[in-house]
């Protein structure tokens, strides 16, 4: 559920790639990487449900816009006002690091710069309920649960910008040619180039 960089399951690509550069040598900032977290969210609070049922008679003939709207507020808003598992905020404000934070899915770009604990933990939330956007859910119709991804949270002390050096180390690693977003010289985020 709730994992240090180097102990998580290479979930998707860029935690595996992530892993790679860090073993590598190459400096990657604090990451926790939750699994599954989402997932056991949704399950706890019957939101899947509770989701179904807002989006029922929205995908037929034709899309109903009304509805779709409707039932994407719902969605949002559902995600946003419920609560994690006592024991496991517990836990997972246990685990962040102390100052700013990044908040993102994996494979994805930044989502939320947080300072705090509690407010990390409602960044997280707002992530998650992110994939109910009337344009998320039009990206992924007529399929209406949205794709499993860790969640990662990261350390970061400034901006967050492209560096060529970290680039050109990271694809000789990996042995394809990468963009490479750091904080303080140290990798946050790999994508394609």
């Amino acid at each position: 559920m709730i994992f240090s960089l180097e102990q998580a399951p290479a979930y998707p690509a860029e935690v595996a790639q992530l892993q790679a550069l860090q073993a590598a040598g190459l400096p990657v900032t604090p990451t926790l990487v939750l699994g599954g977290l989402e997932a056991e969210f949704y399950q706890l609070g019957n939101l899947a449900e509770q989701i179904r049922r807002a989006f029922e008679g929205v995908f037929g003939a034709r899309l109903d816009e009304e509805k779709l709207e409707k039932a994407c507020v719902f969605a949002e808003k559902l995600l946003r006002e419920s609560y994690l598992l006592p024991e496991r905020a517990d836990e997972l404000r246990a685990a962040l690091p102390e100052g700013l934070v990044l908040v993102r899915y994996a494979g994805e770009a930044p989502f939320g710069l947080e300072a705090g604990k509690q407010e990390t933990l409602w960044a997280l939330k707002r992530l998650w309920a992110s994939r109910w956007q009337l344009d998320a859910v039009l990206l992924r119709a007529p399929e209406l649960a949205p794709p499993e991804t860790a969640s990662l949270v990261q350390s970061v002390g400034d901006a967050l910008g492209s560096d060529e050096a970290l680039s050109a180390r990271a694809s000789e690693v990996l042995g394809s040619r990468v963009k490479v977003w750091a904080s303080q010289g140290q990798v946050v985020r790999v994508e394609p180039w």
